[in-house]
């Protein structure tokens, strides 16, 4: 795929992602926040199996299937789970910032653990787009201590782990594998921890419940994960992670239009930060690229 193609695969992905924010408040009303978690992997594994099932060669070795289990505790137990728990105790606009602390913490990573080179474009530029988010949520802000907030902050770090993970150890798995049996390998451990504590609401479980649940797996989860570890594939941790701050924003465009909340000056400002916070992130990589044509051009003279 071309990086025009590529630009096109991670706006597909942070839409539906983004599209989650309104999709959840919606859901909550029928099921637990656990019980979200067990029927959002439900769907994203039958959906990963039936969507990727010609790319899914299952490994044979114990080493890489326990590697893959170890990823999936890290994306989807820990993050989805830690995220979801303090998430009902905290503010939305608390949640969105500490989630997506993602891409601060994933190129810190990146330095001390894959040897990556951080130029000062990236740093600054990261540091802008979070500036940015901040903004966006300035207004609804509010931070109590507590537990909630400590889970959140779980979420991001185990989040920002799998992602160093993946980049270090299955990178050669291939990410229809790695994808499809990540939610077959959580599934078992949500449903150990959601049924004996009679999470699930039967008498719950609409029609309206379910096509959410469905779009959210398959779509939200199967999908988009799997853009996500494919771009992962081809770029570096530092190279796109800035991008990720347009997930939130996108979902402050998706709650206008859907719950018809409102958008303030804040808002905008933050939209116009996490874009300079982007483009001063890819800056870097467009030197190069310039850098690369030039040396091209001037050997073929």
């Amino acid at each position: 795929m071309s990086k025009a193609e590529d630009a096109g695969t991670f706006i597909a992905m942070a839409s539906f992602w983004a599209l989650n924010y309104p999709l959840v408040k919606f859901a909550i009303v029928y099921q637990s926040s656990l019980s979200l978690l067990f029927f959002r992997i439900l769907f994203a594994a039958i959906a990963s199996f039936i969507i990727f099932r010609k790319g899914i060669h299952i490994p044979r070795d114990f080493a890489t299937n326990m590697k893959i289990l170890v990823f999936s505790l890290l994306n989807l137990i820990f993050f989805m789970g830690f995220w979801f728990v303090g998430e009902s105790t905290e503010s939305s606009a608390l949640s969105s910032i500490v989630i997506y602390s993602y891409p601060v913490i994933t190129i810190a990573l990146s330095a001390v653990l894959l040897g990556e080179k951080l130029t000062k474009a990236r740093i600054i530029g990261t540091a802008v787009g979070f500036a940015g988010l901040i903004f966006i949520f300035i207004q609804q802000l509010f931070i109590k201590p507590g537990l909630g907030l400590v889970l959140l902050i779980l979420a991001a770090l185990s989040w920002s782990l799998a992602t160093i993970f993946f980049r270090k150890y299955l990178l050669e798995v291939g990410s229809m594998t790695v994808n499809s049996l990540q939610f077959l390998y959580a599934l078992p451990i949500v449903a150990a921890l959601v049924f004996p504590l009679h999470l699930v609401n039967f008498s719950r479980l609409t029609p309206q419940f379910l096509i959410i649940m469905i779009y959210m797996g398959a779509l939200s989860t199967s999908v988009a994960y799997w853009i996500y570890m494919r771009l992962y594939t081809k770029y570096s941790v530092s190279e796109i992670s800035a991008f990720f701050f347009t997930v939130p924003a996108m979902s402050i465009v998706f709650s206008y239009f859907i719950l018809k909340e409102n958008n303030t000056l804040f808002t905008y400002g933050g939209f116009a930060l996490i874009g300079v916070g982007i483009f001063l992130s890819s800056w870097k990589s467009r030197s190069a690229r310039n850098e690369k044509i030039a040396e091209a051009t001037s050997e073929e003279v």
